[in-house]
């Protein structure tokens, strides 16, 4: 929860936009420094790479690559890495665009847009924010043309900026339209239930995780999601939440100079005789040996 007294700045699209477009997009890597602030314009963030916390109105959220939210003019909000290690970076895109381009959509071209949820991020409208999960890089992918476009500024870039934009709300209210239909359908299906498990898992590695804690996050117990984890991918609970570990441990150490120590913490790992042990019987070799060699992919 925030504190009563928090100081929350205001953020001016002013300070963003050109005279001639009113839209804006960048890509950065979050810190400690920023405060919690709102904002006179809309925003679309998405979580471009690595992991940390979206703290947003009076909830802090744990997010990780692939999250994407919408965020209306007022609402405050702030990003947070895990840590301020560079290991730990948290890489967030934002696409920010003023009240008269989402008011422009609506006039333009209503016929395409129908129930789109511009409205929700009107000062008119509902005050809530949104949140989505990308299912392969969907979002990543039109951010990148985004930002590749307003970067070039090529002849005729706002025009093709904003269609961009139309493209990635019709996306997300798409997206809306599937869960309100799963909703409708009845609860989720088992592998949505698997996936659910899987994200909570690779997004809480450098913490400890219990059977219990994942099961009620999808409304099981824990005897029930260990049946349900063994039908899916053959494995236990522990047995899945090791190999990620591993996983990331092998992404870490050839990706990075943290040292072996520092990786096995970052995977939730505090004993390192255990950690070594985990890794030798995972890879074949112990972690050194893994980054001497360039990091060979194991299957």
């Amino acid at each position: 929860m925030f504190a009563a007294n928090k100081i929350v700045e205001l953020s001016k699209g002013a300070d963003f936009f050109r005279s001639d477009v009113p839209i804006y997009l960048n890509r950065v890597s979050e810190h400690f420094h920023l405060l919690e602030h709102r904002h006179d314009f809309m925003e679309i963030c998405y979580v471009w790479e690595g992991s940390g916390f979206h703290y947003i109105e009076e909830q802090v959220l744990r997010v990780s690559k692939g999250d994407l939210f919408i965020i209306p003019i007022g609402v405050s909000h702030v990003f947070r890495p895990s840590s301020n290690t560079r290991e730990n970076r948290l890489i967030v895109g934002n696409c920010i665009f003023d009240q008269q381009v989402a008011e422009a959509l609506l006039a333009v071209w209503p016929e395409l847009v129908g129930a789109c949820r511009f409205r929700h991020m009107l000062p008119s409208g509902s005050s809530g924010w949104l949140a989505f999960r990308e299912r392969g890089n969907e979002f990543g992918d039109m951010f990148e043309q985004m930002l590749r476009e307003h970067q070039a500024a090529a002849p005729g870039f706002q025009t093709m900026l904003l269609a961009m934009l139309l493209q990635l709300l019709t996306l997300l209210e798409r997206r809306m339209e599937d869960m309100r239909s799963k909703r409708q359908e009845g609860p989720p299906s088992a592998h949505e239930r698997v996936e659910a498990v899987l994200h909570e898992i690779r997004t809480q590695l450098h913490k400890p995780l219990r059977l219990d804690e994942a099961a009620a996050l999808i409304g099981l117990s824990g005897r029930q999601l260990s049946r349900l984890l063994i039908a899916h991918s053959g494995c236990s609970f522990s047995e899945l939440l090791c190999k990620e570990r591993m996983e990331q441990a092998c992404r870490l150490l050839a990706g990075t100079k943290a040292s072996a120590a520092d990786i096995a913490q970052q995977v939730g790992l505090q004993d390192m005789k255990h950690f070594h042990r985990l890794f030798k019987r995972y890879a074949g070799m112990t972690p050194m040996q893994y980054r001497k060699q360039g990091g060979p992919p194991l299957v």
